[in-house]
């Protein structure tokens, strides 16, 4: 295991294995004693030397990555990246939380939610623009120290389709030798995120045919109280691989004590019906494409019963901590009537709090 190390302000914990569908890795876990966030160095091979090093900066994506949504290309550049480097043989991806371009989940969740309610006449560049945002706020400081803290000193060969990321990277001070495509193949729930991106400047091609339609109504709605001290950030459809696609609404929270976001996840109308229930424990290592993952295998499952029974709620839950009273309190909101029974998984009994 590698010993604790700080480079700037990039503090290095730990190293775990990765045992990814492509084959082991060691992830090296960062803290960022500035922005209080942990950032991953997935790394294959040796990567000192002085030959280049093929690599990949990835900005997380915790809807597509934790969810299963398919309405970007997030998780599927995630995945593409591994199977490239470990076709290498050698390489890093490197894995910052910079959800939402940088500006953060609820920038992110309340830009779709703008989207949505506008039919689609609305990019994800100008929600950006209406909240007050600039396109792309991330930055890549931890790049180059988690680069030099895994002993990487050779320039990079980016994969990536973002001619900014490089311009970005290197004035950030890490050597870019190169990049490489990832090809990702748009389809009716991603495609008008992908054109938006295609035509501000990303080398992709976000193909013909028709946005998949949404089931129903969104509104773009202002921040409001609701009960157990939180506010309602935003709430929008997010189509999930079940594994067919299939529309849940996610309900974004902030909880104004613990100063946390709060998300639930809603399929079908919960109030006609008695629902299933699950709280799905959200890992970092499992929005990588694990072997055997555990947390996310059960989301899945309990994803595809509550299509198949026709409607269901989640609680998401960070890491292995129970849910509060505060989570509880949102999750039985979403209850009107009280009547819902727990997601029954393969090989075991079930209830809410059992993910």
């Amino acid at each position: 295991m590698s010993a604790p190390a700080v480079a700037g302000a990039l503090l290095r914990t730990h190293m775990a294995p990765l045992d990814t569908v492509h084959g082991p890795f060691d992830a090296h876990c960062f803290h960022d004693l500035t922005s209080g966030q942990p950032a991953v160095a997935v790394v294959r091979g040796d990567p000192r030397g002085d030959a280049p090093l093929l690599a990949r900066v990835h900005s997380s994506c915790i809807t597509s990555e934790a969810y299963g949504a398919c309405d970007c290309d997030c998780a599927e550049q995630l995945d593409a990246a591994l199977a490239h480097i470990a076709a290498e043989g050698r390489g890093i991806l490197f894995y910052l939380t910079q959800e939402g371009r940088g500006a953060g989940f609820a920038a992110k969740a309340r830009d779709r939610m703008l989207v949505q309610a506008s039919g689609n006449r609305l990019t994800t560049f100008e929600a950006y623009d209406r909240l007050g945002l600039a396109h792309d706020q991330r930055r890549y400081d931890d790049v180059g120290l988690a680069a030099t803290l895994v002993g990487a000193t050779a320039p990079l060969v980016l994969l990536t389709n973002n001619p900014e990321k490089l311009a970005s990277l290197r004035q950030a001070g890490v050597a870019v030798a190169g990049h490489a495509p990832l090809a990702i193949a748009a389809q009716p729930y991603s495609r008008h995120y992908l054109d938006a991106k295609s035509r501000s400047g990303h080398v992709l091609d976000a193909g013909a045919g028709a946005n998949a339609e949404l089931p129903e109504p969104v509104t773009a709605e202002a921040p409001r109280a609701v009960g157990a001290g939180c506010l309602r950030l935003a709430s929008y459809l997010l189509p999930i691989r079940t594994p067919r696609p299939a529309w849940f609404r996610l309900h974004l929270y902030f909880d104004l004590v613990r100063r946390r976001e709060r998300v639930v996840l809603t399929h079908g109308d919960p109030a006609h019906a008695e629902p299933l229930l699950h709280v799905h424990h959200e890992r970092l290592f499992e929005r990588f494409p694990l072997r055997a993952p555990e947390s996310r295998r059960r989301w899945q499952e309990a994803a595809a019963a509550m299509v198949a029974h026709g409607t269901g709620v989640t609680l998401v839950v960070e890491g292995d901590r129970e849910p509060d009273a505060t989570a509880l309190g949102l999750l039985a909101s979403h209850v009107p009537g009280g009547r819902a029974q727990p997601v029954r998984h393969a090989g075991g009994p079930a209830s809410p709090a059992d993910s």
